[in-house]
């Protein structure tokens, strides 16, 4: 459960405290005003990774030359007079310097701010989820298993690293001739092993993570459109990955397809295969539903995800993540709207964001500590209500 939200120098935040208790939490407030830094905030600190900036030196506010987030978190099964319960993971972010992470003070590398911190979320960047570009789709299904699959954040760092190091090779070497393109070859061969390695982990835990939601997706679909066909996801992959396969099968299949398409990449000077150019499918019954999807369907689909998120990323003593609800109600119809109620009611901690408290389900706002978030003079600001 999360104490305190601290912003630093992070958008339009110059200096932000924000406490919160148990329960659900509203902060309203016009478009620009500073809510999604929140939102966003949280899943630097439980991630690693920002929905709306690659780098992470976007967030730091401009002008300046770092950024802090840092966030109390408390363990619910403590005491909460009990100082051992209660932890501080902080998020340093510089513009020019490599991104530092702590926990009470202690250097840590990120993953150890997401073992304190699982966030489950709705963000209007994913409503394209089912109609919209493949990047959607991995985003989605990286979230997740980054606080799914122990390792995995680790693996998707090498394979974003080593894919920049072999598209500048690839691009030097199309610009080059005789000496100096062997000589680029010759240099890619390594990144190109640990792009293979790298990538084999990725799709192994995507296709580990699509197993282990089908279940919870299919019953969450259920019980958000029962009227509608039953709901699977698949991986696409120009490899043809199978569930249950191992790493080594992964690997061999990338490595042939790194053979297969040498020649073209010589020629257009970018890596054309990998699990950076997969992607997902979403069926009702046998049909895709990136060809037939109604707008109704494509929102029943979001929910479904959501509420099967929840249910994977609790944890073995019963704790769920914390709900981050951005700008959410307003892509729901009431039907899905009393959905998701009953549900984040029910939850320890949510947050959610909102132009207007008009705009929610009374009930909702009523059993909710309702916060405005606004532009002050030195940067934006929480109100109470």
């Amino acid at each position: 459960m999360i104490e305190r939200v601290r912003l630093q120098q992070v958008r339009s935040w110059t200096a932000g405290d924000i406490t919160f208790t148990d329960g659900p939490h509203i902060l309203w407030g016009a478009n620009g005003a500073g809510k999604t830094t929140i939102v966003e905030a949280l899943l630097v600190t439980a991630t690693g990774r920002s929905h709306r900036a690659s780098p992470l030196r976007e967030l730091v506010q401009e002008g300046a030359e770092n950024g802090l987030i840092g966030v109390g978190v408390r363990n619910s099964d403590e005491r909460a007079d009990d100082p051992l319960a209660h932890s501080v993971l902080t998020v340093e972010i510089g513009r020019t310097e490599r991104t530092k992470y702590s926990l009470n003070g202690t250097p840590r590398r990120s993953e150890a701010l997401g073992e304190r911190l699982k966030v489950a979320t709705f963000v209007p960047e994913e409503t394209g989820l089912v109609v919209g570009a493949p990047a959607i789709r991995r985003t989605a299904l990286d979230r997740i298993a980054i606080q799914w699959r122990p390792g995995y954040r680790a693996a998707l760092t090498r394979y974003e690293r080593s894919l920049k190091q072999r598209n500048r090779l690839l691009k030097d070497a199309l610009k080059s001739d005789g000496a100096a393109r062997r000589a680029a070859a010759a240099e890619m061969a390594p990144w190109t092993t640990l792009l293979i390695e790298s990538g084999a982990e990725l799709v192994t835990a995507r296709l580990a993570l699509l197993d282990a939601l089908a279940h919870p997706l299919s019953a969450a679909h259920r019980e958000v459109a029962p009227e509608e066909e039953p709901l699977s996801a698949h991986y696409l992959s120009r490899e043809q990955h199978q569930p249950g396969e191992s790493a080594t099968e992964a690997a061999a299949r990338l490595r042939q397809s790194f053979d297969e398409t040498a020649e073209s990449e010589g020629y257009q000077g970018h890596t054309l295969v990998g699990p950076h150019r997969d992607d997902l499918a979403f069926h009702a019954g046998r049909r895709n539903l990136a060809t037939i999807a109604s707008r109704g369907q494509q929102r029943s689909l979001l929910l479904a995800l959501l509420f099967a998120e929840i249910e994977l990323l609790t944890d073995s003593a019963g704790h769920p993540p914390l709900l981050l609800l951005d700008d959410a109600f307003s892509e729901l119809d009431p039907q899905r709207r009393d959905h998701l109620v009953e549900r984040l009611v029910a939850l320890p901690q949510a947050i959610i964001t909102t132009t207007a408290l008009s705009d929610l389900v009374p009930r909702l706002v009523k059993s909710s500590t309702c916060r405005e978030v606004a532009r002050g003079v030195h940067g934006s600001e929480v109100r109470d209500a």
